[in-house]
């Protein structure tokens, strides 16, 4: 059976699969494999088993449900769904039985889809790994003993291993293009406000205000499933807030012009992670692209990610239990002004003033505008995906305490999002695609991040990048 969504939508509409017998086929590939990888932690066999029966009494009445018509699918166990237990990790919410789905879960459900499983992910979605008390660790199919990413990385190892055919992730840090770079398939943060969050978790559970970061968005095996569930979840949310459109791209390979980002001064990029990236400029130079590497971000690398991991931290503060939150705010209160320590900083990150958010918030709307120059010159930018391949599970510590090793030295752990905060904090759409496979045989990928409202333009690169690296690729075993 087809395992990419767009392959698998094709056999349905054309009779020569059922729904039933597609999601019969992913269930068993749960039961085989995942017991093992733990990136489905939660089933609603049933009730998926009656959808699939409704999307084939429909088709044999010649009725389409819509463009996802019978598709099975998982989504991220961040996104309230009707009836299915959703925990976004937390012990306190392990019993939780939403009413209603998530916004962008209805409207894949009202296209078609049919959702018969929740993929792990870290405590409120607040990690690089996708490790909780609720459900444990899930492993990295390419080496379980290495982590998928977080926090969509029961997303990215569902699909890898080919346990669902299209997932739905969120992203405000990395947190889908991470775990897609980490096991080697596809991912997209949407234009900021494109995709509706309402029900995502968190805020808490019912919460109707949305967060001013972040985005909710698809995750696939190629580059044509993102375009697939991209068109399906892009549009006003459910309450009647308008999103944005997204006009059509148009690309010619001879005539793109696209910037290379390849070093980032908060952490080092891995030698052969910057190697293949030269390698694909070289061929997109071969293919007639302009490849201009002296085109320079609208502000420096460093000040945008200081700026953004500031805001991040503020946004990020509601989730932290109540006892650490006044801790913080006491460790901040009594420091010195020129106390740099990393309780001291993240103290005073999560208790931000409004003074001091519109203080952030005006550098980063400055930063943004000018990101106008640099797509002048440029339809869009090439950078690595995150800095470095999937790395060994770290459970000990905290994401402030834990160190990574990239070619040989230390980094701060929070500094792996480096790549991710440029599109992030602007709310720019970035695509992750898979670029090559370390001497280790771990994958990794490149972003393509491209304008405003300009996603189709970024899937559109991202496609020419697939057709010359070749794609995804199944882990051994799998």
């Amino acid at each position: 059976m087809r395992t990419t969504a767009t392959g698998l939508v094709a056999d349905l509409a054309a009779g020569r699969v059922s729904s039933s017998a597609a999601l019969e086929y992913f269930l068993s590939r749960v039961k085989e494999h995942n017991p093992a990888l733990n990136a489905v932690v939660a089933l609603d066999v049933a009730g998926a088993r009656a959808q699939a029966e409704a999307a084939d009494a429909a088709a044999a009445r010649g009725l389409r449900l819509g463009p996802l018509h019978g598709l099975p699918m998982t989504v991220k166990d961040t996104f309230e769904t009707a009836g299915l237990v959703t925990t976004a990790g937390a012990p306190e919410l392990a019993g939780h039985l939403p009413e209603r789905d998530a916004d962008a879960v209805a409207r894949l459900r009202a296209a078609g889809a049919v959702v018969f499983g929740k993929t792990n992910t870290p405590l409120y979605a607040g990690d690089f790994q996708s490790c909780n008390d609720v459900y444990g660790a899930t492993g990295n199919p390419w080496d379980l003993a290495r982590t998928p990413g977080g926090s969509s990385g029961g997303s990215a190892a569902a699909l890898a291993a080919g346990l669902t055919p299209l997932e739905l992730g969120s992203d405000v840090a990395g947190s889908i293009r991470s775990p897609a770079h980490f096991c080697g398939v596809c991912g997209h943060l949407p234009t900021r406000g494109a995709v509706p969050a309402r029900g995502h978790i968190p805020g808490a559970p019912g919460t109707l205000a949305v967060p001013p970061l972040g985005s909710p968005g698809p995750m696939a095996r190629c580059v044509a499933d993102l375009e697939l569930a991209l068109d399906v979840l892009v549009g006003p949310d459910l309450a009647g807030v308008p999103g944005g459109t997204l006009p059509a791209a148009a690309v010619r390979t001879g005539e793109l012009r696209l910037a290379v980002w390849a070093e980032h001064p908060a952490l080092r990029t891995d030698p052969e992670i910057r190697a293949a990236l030269d390698e694909l400029a070289g061929e997109l130079a071969g293919l007639g692209v302009r490849v201009l590497r002296k085109l320079r971000p609208p502000r420096p690398l460093y000040e945008i990610h200081q700026t953004y991991a500031r805001l991040l931290l503020a946004v990020l503060a509601p989730s932290f239990p109540e006892p650490v939150f006044r801790r913080l705010r006491r460790i901040a209160r009594r420091a010195s002004p020129d106390d740099r320590r990393p309780a001291v900083e993240l103290g005073r990150a999560v208790t931000l003033s409004y003074r001091e958010w519109q203080d952030l918030d005006e550098r980063r709307a400055r930063i943004t505008a000018g990101w106008a120059a640099v797509f002048a010159e440029a339809d869009a930018v090439l950078t690595p995906a995150a800095p470095l391949t999937a790395f060994a599970h770290q459970t000990a510590g905290t994401p402030l305490t834990r160190e990574l090793e990239v070619n040989g030295r230390k980094a701060p752990y929070l500094a792996q999002m480096a790549w991710a905060t440029p599109a992030s904090l602007s709310g720019l759409p970035a695509t992750t695609v898979p670029l090559g496979r370390s001497a280790a045989g771990l994958p990794f990928g490149v972003q393509v991040i491209a304008p405003r409202w300009h996603d189709r333009k970024a899937l559109a690169v991202a496609r020419v990048v697939e057709r010359l690296t070749g794609g995804f690729e199944a882990p051994p075993g799998y």
